[in-house]
């Protein structure tokens, strides 16, 4: 039995649980269908699969799972664990925390994205005609497992990409020695992942949940690269070319990073510093002209805006941020101009 499976089995032991719901994506139930072998001989276990993809991050795809919960005679005591990577830890938190007014739950991360943001701060939700995380709760886990790395292995390079969109997210907010790091980096691969890079991004999270579990005010620094991000990620959901989050939120550094220069913010160095970082990575595709309009019209529905201004994270500066810096919905088309 590894490390991640014999924790978990200490922790549903010390918190009494007699009946475990496990919900996963079916690409991940694929590679691993044999992981909770040996929990499931102690714990009465009842798999719960998902299509994989952004897609099923969906008021329907919740109801399918409340209605299997239903009718598997689940009451308030049942545990959910849900194994996979960002949508499954929204959309099974988002179930968890509604399913009969709450039920515990915890995450089990398995890509790079869900180990350094979405399994961790209790933000769970499902998107709305495009729109991302429209509908949602704040609801912790009971308890976060360890990271087994191994699971990084069988990434596809989109997956890993993506997941490293949030890790120079983080760098930038509150660890500029890691920045350096992912600077040097010539070529990303599952081997290159330090897991010092995840401890210190999980800790960087933490840090800001702690000081605003609720997302008043300083916990918008999460959101860094996600205003322009989040806008891009449902442009190409409606035009049916997805694109991975973490891919979305890297191009929104890159323009963010961009229009905090152009607005007198942010240092020119530093914001040469991430379009560079981004570009080795990332594609950074060119928008129509009726592109700019939606993605403009997409920034609009974002849950930070104010009196009609767009809020974006505020950016001085590599390890330098602060909440909520109004900009004009003119000055944010220009800038992917």
């Amino acid at each position: 039995m590894n490390a991640l499976v014999s924790e978990l089995q200490q922790q549903l032991r010390a918190r009494s649980v007699r009946k475990l719901v496990v919900i996963a994506d079916a690409t991940v139930s694929a590679l691993y269908p044999h992981y909770w072998d040996e929990l499931s001989h102690e714990f009465p276990t009842i798999f719960m699969d998902v299509p994989a993809g952004d897609a099923s991050k969906s008021i329907a795809q919740a109801e399918q799972l409340w209605l299997q919960l239903l009718e598997a005679c689940c009451d308030r005591d049942v545990f959910i664990l849900n194994f996979g990577g960002g949508m499954v830890c929204d959309l099974g938190g988002f179930v968890a925390a509604t399913y009969k007014r709450g039920v515990r739950f915890a995450n089990c991360p398995t890509t790079l994205l869900a180990m350094i943001d979405a399994a961790i701060g209790g933000k769970n939700g499902v998107n709305v005609r495009h729109v991302k995380n429209c509908v949602g709760t704040f609801c912790q886990p009971e308890f976060e497992l360890p990271c087994d790395l191994s699971f990084l292995q069988t990434l596809s390079e989109k997956e890993l990409l993506s997941g490293f969109g949030e890790l120079i997210k983080c760098a930038i907010i509150g660890a500029p020695a890691l920045f350096c790091e992912l600077e040097a980096l010539e070529h990303l691969t599952p081997g290159n992942i330090q897991p010092g890079w995840i401890d210190k991004c999980i800790s960087v999270k933490h840090e800001f949940v702690k000081r605003d579990p609720y997302d008043l005010h300083e916990r918008h620094v999460l959101n860094l690269g996600h205003t322009y991000g989040h806008a891009i990620e449902s442009l190409f959901a409606e035009e049916g070319r997805p694109v991975a989050h973490g891919e979305a939120v890297a191009l929104g550094l890159f323009y963010e990073s961009r229009l905090m220069a152009q607005i007198g913010q942010c240092r020119q160095e530093d914001a040469d510093r991430v379009e560079r970082l981004v570009r080795r990575h990332y594609r950074v595709p060119a928008f129509t002209e009726d592109e700019v309009r939606r993605l403009v019209d997409f920034m609009q529905q974002d849950k930070k805006n104010q009196q009609g201004h767009v809020v974006f994270v505020q950016l001085r500066g590599i390890g330098d941020v602060s909440p909520d810096c109004r900009v004009a919905l003119d000055l944010c088309a220009k800038v992917i101009r």
